[in-house]
């Protein structure tokens, strides 16, 4: 979602194309339906140009809100929910971090988050954008262009979306029809997903890992990130692990055999939860997923914990022995 120079350029060259377009079409339609003389000219060039720029402003609005965002200060209230709420957050570096800000910044300024029988503050807001930033975060110019509102509720829910006795629904986002652009999350189970931080179970992540699996048109398993090539490995390494969960012999969730779909957003919760466990565990899955989103979360955990442990660097005794 960040602004990057090369979105930005393609941006403005299509709408400079648009806008030219159009103005060289009225120009045209002008002469063929009026005498091609001064006076017409005179009528015709000015609404034309005035066309013509309206147009390109329009098309560049996005990424010159962007741009905006980008240079005004991230609200330190903010950035005090992400340094005590978001684990993600505190293993990036500082250049890392104040991309992830931005991400966060543009996600909330153009998704709509809106509480259905329930408040939407801040914290919400910011996990919300927090589950949609992590899984991408390999990718800085990927775009959420199917989603346009999240949904918070204030409990889980039936397949009916009603908050009854028999609720077990903690988030949906569909994968086509009219509520595709929407997505549905459990207000509590958001943020039991962040306040556990190393449980495996994140339902925000969870459901953003949907949108990544659905982006290529394709509901199966197969997120858009992947290789085309290391797709037939991916699925079949998925039956493996399937198979090893059914037999009892894995500590993957067991939601995760439901089906592709379901196993892919259940790793990734793994993924982002537990790296280091999911290393030692699943090695050759862990792999994948490295591939898949682009980030080595175990490493990334590591470093942060060396730096927390030992924040002047590793030292010799006073007793040891001289190196």
């Amino acid at each position: 979602m960040i602004v990057t120079p090369r979105k930005a350029r393609l941006n403005a060259a299509v709408s400079l194309v648009a806008a030219l377009g159009l103005f060289l079409g009225i120009a045209l339609f002008t002469t063929i339906i009026l005498p091609p003389n001064l006076v017409t000219w005179l009528w015709t060039l000015p609404p034309a140009a005035a066309a013509a720029a309206l147009v390109f402003f329009f098309m560049t609005r996005k990424y010159r809100r962007r741009r905006k965002i980008a240079s005004e200060p991230f609200p330190a209230a903010w950035e005090t929910i992400l340094k005590t709420r978001v684990a993600f957050y505190n293993t990036l570096s500082e250049q890392e971090q104040e991309h992830f800000r931005l991400e966060i910044a543009i996600f909330i300024d153009e998704k709509r988050i809106t509480g259905i029988k329930t408040e939407v503050d801040d914290a919400t807001r910011l996990l919300v954008a927090a589950s949609a930033v992590i899984p991408i975060f390999g990718f800085p110019e990927w775009e959420y262009d199917g989603l346009g509102e999240i949904l918070i509720y204030p409990s889980s829910f039936d397949d009916e979306y009603r908050f009854t006795k028999g609720r077990n629904i903690l988030g949906v986002v569909h994968s086509g029809g009219p509520l595709s652009s929407i997505m549905i999350l459990s207000k509590p189970d958001l943020h039991d997903g962040y306040t556990h931080a190393t449980d495996k179970l994140n339902v925000g992540i969870h459901e953003f890992a949907h949108i990544l699996d659905r982006a290529d048109g394709a509901v199966d398993g197969i997120p858009a990130t992947l290789d085309r090539a290391l797709a037939r490995p991916w699925l079949d390494l998925v039956h493996e692990k399937m198979n090893e969960i059914a037999e009892g012999r894995s500590d993957i969730r067991p939601y995760a055999l439901k089906n592709e779909q379901e196993f892919f957003a259940v790793v990734s919760e793994y993924f982002f939860e537990n790296p280091q466990k999911l290393k030692a565990e699943h090695p050759r899955l862990y792999d994948m997923l490295e591939t898949i989103f682009k980030q080595d979360m175990a490493s990334r955990v590591t470093s942060c914990l060396a730096q927390v442990l030992f924040p002047y660097g590793r030292r010799i005794g006073r007793n040891a022995p001289c190196p």
